[in-house]
């Protein structure tokens, strides 16, 4: 028969137990951090957040969109209207109104690039081996 002895489980057991406190405190600083990347590089007053959170697993999400939330349409935002120049039709400028959209993305690479960089920064500090 075969007799198998191993020893210092218990100190390994102690390390698992440690990197999963880190673990849990990690999915509390990851939506804290996303927060703190809202305010800072992309200074919105106020940051737009979702987060849900299950045993094992947390989500935290945001929107971001083209222009500002107010100006697209169906907002509720209505921009009161200045009285119109008497002016005869042939008169007015062609193509007047709104700008055309810009090509720019909606998440410029600067801003994607400072994110990944808080993230990693969180994970190096977060979660190192005991």
């Amino acid at each position: 028969m075969f007799e198998i002895k191993v020893e210092g489980v218990s100190e390994l057991l102690k390390n698992f137990d440690t990197f999963g406190k880190q673990l849990d405190e990690l999915h509390k600083q990851a939506p804290e951090e996303l927060v703190d990347w809202q305010r800072t590089d992309m200074r919105r007053k106020y940051p737009n957040i979702t987060v849900s959170q299950d045993q094992d697993e947390t989500t935290s999400e945001t929107d971001i969109w083209p222009r500002s939330r107010n100006e697209q349409p169906g907002s509720g935002f209505r921009r009161p209207r200045r009285p119109a120049l008497a002016a005869p039709k042939q008169y007015r400028a062609k193509g007047a109104g709104r700008a055309p959209p810009s090509t720019r993305p909606i998440l410029r690479t600067e801003l994607f690039t400072k994110l990944v960089d808080r993230m990693t920064r969180l994970l190096t500090e977060a979660m190192k081996w005991p």
